[in-house]
């Protein structure tokens, strides 16, 4: 008996250490009960690398010369409206080619779409940094006469469609023009940019190593894939009331391979001394059996939900491949960086341009998807952040769009 009350004793020790680690470590966890919205939104990696774009931007290198129509890796687009508040195309395209090599470099094709029906009230029109980084800069109207970057496209269809005012509609024929202007730089991929991202310093790097691991999983489950994301959002990544089955079935098997460990440890000592004398006693073992399965594991079992579901993944080597990229089925949002191999071009084409305009194109990519049996991925971390607002004043910053695990990357 007092050997179970020192190992009781140990065990205390140990998860009152684990909860103090899970209250420093799981701050920015939604899912987590020691969650702080005050610390979690700080914008600490992503400000340091807007601080590098601005330095960036000051002293733009000479743009080297795209490979050309199908030599590129990957063609990017980027669509962009002028705001009434701060603008983030600034950064966007700022820390997408500030660490690039000059062959990576023009391994990608940039091509942003001012998409104001009057370019010239966009805050990025003429503005010299716009043109030495980007490859190409699509407007609908007055197109400067001067640049080889700037190109008109039509406002309407080809069709002879009318575009109405509705947002959605409006967002979804945009992204079909990028899309369009991609298809024929004939590059083997293509990204959807939002233009209030900043990105990570290596992710052109694990891009080319995520998408490498996406196409050998699809040669060998033979399931192709739709698109894999350059960011996603965490506060959709908790606990799901409607996944309850699975952890329930985990809670179970954690329990079924614990009892059967302590049976056969049981039956060993049973059998002569391994470490326990053989002369302990029945009601010791019953003491012992209360409180593993009565006690200590509800203990684990409860720590480890109250620790969040971010946190844990964070923690877990098997949550992620090696290569930085794990299968996202559900919960995936939001659109702010999609990568699309060629070959599914042309129907996510025709399902962004053809009416009605109910849903935004992000949305009918989920239908598109489960319906064809394709997977989707993404990198793990995020290379991504949302910064489409800055914090405010008011009080604690909340937002649906936004990657808490982006902000722990540390300088280099």
């Amino acid at each position: 008996m007092l050997m179970t009350t020192r190992i009781n004793a140990v065990f205390w020790l140990i998860w009152l250490l684990l909860l103090i680690f899970c209250y420093f470590n799981s701050y920015d966890d939604p899912s987590s009960i020691f969650y702080d919205a005050s610390r979690a939104y700080e914008q600490r990696f992503s400000r340091m690398r807007a601080t590098e774009a601005d330095k960036y931007l000051q002293h733009l290198p000479t743009k080297p010369s795209p490979a050309g129509p199908g030599n590129e890796l990957l063609c990017i687009g980027i669509p962009s409206i002028n705001r009434t508040t701060e603008s983030f195309l600034y950064y966007t395209i700022a820390t997408l080619t500030d660490t690039l090599t000059p062959d990576e470099r023009a391994a990608i094709y940039i091509i942003v779409l001012l998409a104001d029906k009057s370019p010239k009230s966009h805050f990025a029109y003429g503005q010299p940094w716009l043109e030495n980084i980007a490859d190409e800069v699509l407007v609908y109207n007055d197109a400067p006469a001067d640049s080889h970057v700037y190109r008109t496209i039509p406002f309407d269809l080809h069709d002879g469609h009318k575009r109405g005012d509705g947002r959605v509609e409006n967002m979804r024929l945009d992204h079909s023009a990028l899309l369009e202007s991609c298809w024929k730089r004939e590059s083997p991929y293509f990204a959807l940019v939002e233009d209030d991202i900043v990105a990570s310093r290596d992710w052109f790097t694990r891009f080319k190593k995520g998408v490498a691991h996406v196409e050998k999983q699809a040669k060998t489950t033979g399931k192709d894939w739709i698109y894999l994301r350059l960011f996603y959002s965490e506060i959709f990544m908790g606990w799901n009331s409607e996944e309850w089955l699975m952890y329930s079935e985990a809670i179970f098997l954690v329990y079924a391979v614990v009892l059967l460990t302590f049976l056969a440890v049981r039956t060993r000592f049973r059998r002569g001394p391994v470490g326990i004398p053989a002369s302990v006693s029945a009601q010791a073992s019953r003491h012992m059996a209360a409180l593993v399965f009565g006690l200590w594991m509800p203990a684990m079992i409860v720590l480890y939900f109250l620790s969040g579901r971010v946190s844990v993944n964070r923690l877990n080597p098997f949550a992620s491949s090696s290569q930085g990229v794990r299968e996202m089925p559900r919960y995936g949002c939001c659109a702010q960086g999609l990568v699309f191999p060629r070959r599914h071009l042309e129907p996510i084409q025709a399902l962004l341009r053809d009416p009605p305009y109910d849903f935004a194109g992000d949305q009918m990519l989920e239908g598109f998807a489960d319906g064809r049996g394709l997977a989707k991925w993404a990198l793990d971390p995020s290379v991504f952040q949302h910064v489409g607002f800055k914090e405010s004043s008011a009080g604690p910053r909340t937002a649906e769009v936004w990657n808490f695990s982006f902000e722990r990357q540390q300088p280099k």
